[in-house]
């Protein structure tokens, strides 16, 4: 640990003081390793649980140590990384791939071209309660409690003890404050590593968990509720529903999309008038009650469609 006349640390305070000095550069190293692996997908080292000899060598060692010397030289500030990172032009390239790319970098560690991948649950969440103008941005706290499945703690406490969602906008808060307990993570986080052991790499998956999720998990339902009240009190309906799409898809839809959606609209919103209590069953979710201003058919007619909209390709993949 002696280094430039540097003293072994006697204490914690003194380990973690050691840590972050110019003396111990692999802090730096890995932090911006997995900084690069959130926002690309793979990290420059590709085996970001081992920096040593028996993981893989940086794919742009020059890089990874220009990194790691601008984000001690910025005061550790986090944020002004992830903005280099996000404003490089390796960044925003093109998901296309190319015939050249693909016999050239077909596993992409040159970085020819942006890497397409499914989100993890927790940004999936986070993005669909930010979309839909429900998240409450109140920062740390106590955890809080989302949906969960109806007797999702029953089973393995035997009863004694219950799970209710935290009431109010608590419950719209993102899914780093969610409670977890050893033997029960939220339902939401499909994909979440398995806590018996260290898992510092990102797992990209495309269970058909996800689909399940999004097409019925509460949250989702409700965001979509809240969503498509939105839409009916400020737009009409074509009108609406781009302005959804803009919101969820980052885009606006082309003619030929819009025409498919409004046919699916159309026959949805068919079918709820001929049920009104159906109509009304489908936008009581959660803590969101009807607009009783609003026609329950045209509203579960927009949910449906919002809700559809969320479980597209373009609203769960990193493009």
């Amino acid at each position: 640990l002696q280094r430039e006349g540097s003293m072994i640390p006697q204490n914690r305070l003194e380990l973690a003081d050691w840590l972050v000095s110019g003396h111990h550069p692999l802090t730096a190293r890995v932090l911006v390793n997995h900084l690069w692996q959130l926002i690309f997908g793979a990290g420059l080292v590709r085996t970001p649980e081992d920096f040593g000899l028996q993981g893989e060598p940086p794919t742009h060692p020059d890089l990874l140590d220009w990194l790691a010397v601008e984000l001690m030289e910025s005061g550790w500030n986090i944020k002004h990384i992830l903005r280099v990172m996000v404003t490089s032009e390796t960044y925003r390239q093109k998901s296309h791939l190319t015939q050249t790319m693909l016999e050239m970098d077909p596993s992409n560690r040159w970085w020819s071209h942006a890497t397409r991948r499914r989100l993890p649950s927790w940004m999936i969440h986070d993005a669909i309660l930010h979309s839909s103008g429900l998240m409450h941005a109140s920062l740390g706290g106590p955890p809080v409690r989302p949906y969960q499945p109806e007797g999702v703690w029953q089973d393995i406490f035997m009863g004694r003890l219950t799970y209710e969602p935290s009431p109010g906008a608590s419950r719209y808060r993102r899914m780093i404050y969610a409670f977890w307990r050893r033997s029960s993570s939220p339902a939401f986080l499909f994909d979440q590593a398995q806590r018996r052991i260290c898992e510092v790499r990102q797992r990209l998956t495309n269970t058909p968990l996800q689909a399940l999720t999004l097409l019925n998990d509460e949250s989702v339902l409700e965001a979509s509720q809240f969503l498509s009240a939105q839409c009916l009190r400020n737009y009409a309906t074509r009108e609406g529903i781009e302005w959804m799409a803009v919101r969820i898809l980052g885009r606006p839809l082309a003619d030929e999309e819009w025409t498919l959606i409004h046919q699916q609209y159309q026959d949805v919103h068919d079918a709820f008038s001929q049920r009104p209590y159906d109509a009304k069953a489908y936008i009581t979710i959660g803590q969101q009650l009807p607009d009783r201003s609003l026609d329950p058919a045209d509203h579960a007619a927009l949910m449906w469609v919002a809700n559809m909209l969320y479980n597209l390709d373009e609203a769960m993949t990193h493009e």
